[in-house]
């Protein structure tokens, strides 16, 4: 796999003992839908591990089997609290934001083996701004772009650049802030939604105007230590919610990996361009990057554009990937923390190089309402007699009339085969199993 190198030393944390190997491990999942459910599934299946609980997990979970602790992942010392009562040898952070607060700081303060990047690395998916700005500096190909203090500016680049049409608002707010217009008379109105949907929208009015580019999105995903840097395989996505990429965009909507249009050739020079170049330059910082790294672009033409970095396990692309791999999976992530070797960590993790294809179900009114409480019925018997079949379960909920949606996405599908054709027809049969009304997926996963 591709490595990065620099004098800089590994990331270590001071007083935090790593786990025995004399015994198995316990490990907290930090989350709750199917990005989580991969990851529990994944790390379960370690060797050196006894047992995963998720916080706060679903009672969807719980109903596969899976414990779970009370503690929304927003509540950061709660989290702490639970780590340590449970005595757990690693917490694996989900979400982005309890990352862009802090979690990973709280977390070795008190002494606790953690993986993710702490506070100040976590800009990167944090800050919009930052990251274009460092981007900029780097020469990463990346859009177009200014950032601006205030709407009146951004209306007024708007009007007098042609290529200022994608408008993001400088921090998380999901698809909520983010608006993609074609002409300027859309500007003011995206603007205006940009800033009222997005959370920080009310403490700061800094806007990242971008030229808007049409291509094929892929995304790379990696694992750093903060010093080198590795990748793990790609995909392309599949991000609108109606066929033929129509309709809003999403946090996506299914996905085929390998990505059919990328080659090694490409995916080094995604690494040289882009992905080492920012590991490096967050390392010269003095905050290294530790942990996931996962870079979504765009294929224009052949040429690679970097549109965002997400500095943990992306949606659905993690269970794309985690699908495709086995073995000692905590041992990697211990090996982010420099617990470790992670080249060797890696290395001696079992490949499956089979094409997989990813479809996503979700409910009606996804993504602007949330219509929930619809029974789902499940055929279990067609995952169970297919072991190139995957379920994972997201905005699920357990209840003693059985299980319902909780609105928005609602569960994964991922499936492996001989050809991409053939994963195709598996994870359709697999989706088909899964009922409940309102049900929405995209028909064209996997059509090239």
């Amino acid at each position: 796999m591709p490595e990065v190198s620099t004098a800089t030393e590994p990331p270590t944390d001071a007083g935090v003992v790593a786990p025995s190997r004399d015994a198995l491990a316990t490990v907290m999942v930090i989350g709750g839908g199917a990005r989580s459910h991969a990851l529990g599934e994944a790390i379960a299946a370690s060797p050196t591990v006894g047992k995963v609980v998720f916080a706060p997990g679903t009672t969807g979970l719980e109903h596969l089997g899976y414990e779970t602790v009370p503690v929304a992942s927003q509540d950061l010392a709660g989290l702490v609290e639970a780590a340590m009562l449970a005595e757990v040898d690693l917490s694996v952070v989900g979400p982005n934001t309890p990352l862009v607060d802090g979690i990973v700081d709280r977390f070795l303060a008190a002494q606790l083996p953690v993986f993710g990047p702490d506070q100040a690395s976590a800009r990167l998916e944090g800050s919009k701004a930052f990251a274009r700005l460092l981007m900029g500096r780097l020469g990463v190909p990346t859009p177009r772009f200014a950032v601006c203090d205030n709407k009146d500016r951004a209306l007024h680049l708007a009007h007098s650049r042609p290529w200022a049409r994608v408008f993001k608002a400088d921090g998380i707010a999901y698809d909520k802030g983010v608006r993609v217009t074609h002409h300027r008379d859309e500007a003011d109105d995206a603007l205006t939604q940009v800033l009222i949907d997005n959370v920080y929208g009310l403490e700061s009015e800094r806007i990242v105007v971008e030229e808007r580019i049409d291509g094929t999105e892929i995304t790379v995903f990696c694992l750093t230590d903060g010093v080198d840097v590795y990748a793990l395989g790609h995909v392309l996505n599949y991000p609108r919610l109606l066929d033929g990429n129509l309709g809003p965009p999403t946090r996506g909507m299914g996905q085929v990996s390998p990505a059919p249009m990328v080659d090694d050739t490409l995916v080094e020079r995604i690494m040289a361009d882009a992905i080492r170049p920012v590991v490096n330059a967050m390392a010269e910082r003095g905050t290294p990057l530790s942990g996931a790294l996962f870079a979504d672009l765009m294929l224009v033409a052949g040429e690679p554009y970097v549109i965002d970095f997400n500095v943990r396990f992306g949606d659905p692309a993690t269970q794309t990937m985690l699908s495709a791999y086995s073995g000692d999976i905590f041992g990697a992530l211990c090996a982010c923390r420099g617990q470790g070797d992670l080249k060797r960590a890696i290395a001696a993790l079992e490949h499956d190089e089979r094409p997989r294809v990813t479809l996503v179900a979700v409910c009606e009114g996804y993504p602007t309402t949330k219509k929930r409480g619809a029974p789902i019925a499940i055929d279990r018997s067609v995952f169970d007699a297919d072991p190139d079949l995957r379920l994972y379960f997201d905005g699920v909920r357990a209840t003693d009339a059985g299980l319902e949606t909780t609105g928005g996405r609602t569960c994964t599908v991922v499936a492996a085969g001989a050809t991409v054709a053939e994963a195709r027809e598996r994870a359709y049969r697999g989706m088909e199993a899964i009922r409940f009304a309102g049900r929405h997926i995209r028909s064209d996963i996997g059509l090239l």
